[in-house]
């Protein structure tokens, strides 16, 4: 059965600050956009699938209410809290045991104030 869940879309404010925060914890996984009429880069993974993007659009805008997002960036959700400050982001929970056979979590707003999560099992 395939995944319910197949794409992540970011709202952000400032295109270029958030494409520098994402860039900064990704390892500079996205790639602009120019062929849409509103600033877009994807994030893109190992196999160069685009899985989801960032994009500043009137009327859509950023939030740390609904849904959390959860990232996995890392196999130890440390190494990316660590990026996250340094460019910029805010941690808003430090990294917490879900449970043994569950991992790890921590949450943190980003560059535009979104609230999102990181998981690992480290």
């Amino acid at each position: 059965m395939p995944g319910y869940f197949s794409y992540i879309a970011i709202p952000v404010t400032d295109f270029q600050r958030a494409f520098d925060f994402y860039t900064a914890i990704t390892g500079g996984k996205l790639v602009k956009n120019p062929s849409v009429p509103f600033p877009m880069a994807y994030f893109k993974d190992d196999s160069g699938k685009n899985i989801g993007h960032i994009f500043q659009m009137a009327g859509i805008n950023p939030s740390t209410d609904g849904p959390i997002v959860y990232l996995k960036l890392t196999e130890d959700l440390n190494e990316t809290l660590e990026k996250i400050a340094a460019a910029g982001g805010l941690i808003i929970m430090a990294k917490t045991q879900i449970s043994p056979e569950a991992g790890y979590w921590a949450i943190f707003i980003d560059s535009e104030g979104n609230r999102l999560a990181l998981h690992s099992m480290k």
